[in-house]
């Protein structure tokens, strides 16, 4: 009896707290509820692609040499030096960067590289003939076998370069920054370039000067090499 009384009470218990029966509309108050939820999920992504849009529209390019006049670090091709780079402004001037990019046998000849900078990079058996180079910096660069023949080499940055194999012939070395550590032993020729106001290290002088090559006149300054080089002879 008390157990009958018991599955009574619990009966009418789950009846009570039974959830009300779904009103007509459910399913499209539902339905409509989905709607709104799918077109706001939808909006999302295109809001985001909308500003993803106006970002890209107002956003300035990846930074490049400033093409002022057309020539040397100034010009957009020298920006990035055909396999990497970046630029960056100094002094008012914007010049180019290729630290520490490997341009082995690149052709650069015939071009007017001006303050181009090619510092801590690899750029062994290259062609610069008959380019432009003044301001130019190879700080702490490999240019072993590199040819420079009848390149304008004025005010270069040579410190810490290596130049085993290199073509000077012709070259306008005026004024370059070379410091204790730059290596010139193996230089292949330096006939008939031009050293005026360039400041070697005595043993590096002494090879210079008792190189087989160190002769001739710069056919554009017209200085004699030996002259250039105060060679004692």
């Amino acid at each position: 009896m008390r157990g009958a009384f018991v599955a009574i009470l619990l009966l009418g218990f789950a009846t009570s707290f039974s959830p009300p029966p779904a009103p007509p509309n459910a399913r499209l108050a539902v339905s409509s509820l989905s709607a709104k939820s799918a077109a706001r999920v939808s909006f999302v992504p295109a809001c985001l692609s909308a500003s993803l849009s106006f970002l890209l529209s107002t956003c300035p390019p990846p930074a490049l040499a400033v093409d002022v006049e057309g020539k040397g670090a100034s010009a957009v091709e020298n920006a990035k030096i055909t396999t990497g780079g970046a630029s960056t402004l100094q002094s008012g001037r914007t010049i180019a960067i290729t630290r520490g990019v490997n341009l082995d046998r690149s052709d650069f000849s015939n071009q007017d590289l001006k303050g181009v900078a090619f510092q801590q990079s690899i750029v062994r058996d290259a062609n610069f003939k008959n380019s432009n180079l003044f301001g130019a910096s190879f700080f702490d660069a490999t240019i072993d076998g590199s040819d420079f023949e009848n390149c304008d080499l004025s005010q270069v940055n040579l410190e810490m370069a290596q130049l085993n194999r290199a073509n000077l012939k012709n070259a306008v070395v005026k004024d370059a920054y070379v410091s204790g550590s730059t290596l010139f032993e193996g230089v292949s020729s330096i006939e008939n370039s031009d050293w005026s106001d360039t400041f070697l290290r005595a043993d590096q002088k002494k090879y210079l000067c008792g190189h087989p090559t160190a002769k001739g006149v710069n056919p554009k300054t017209g200085a004699e090499t030996r002259e250039s080089l105060m060679c004692l002879d």
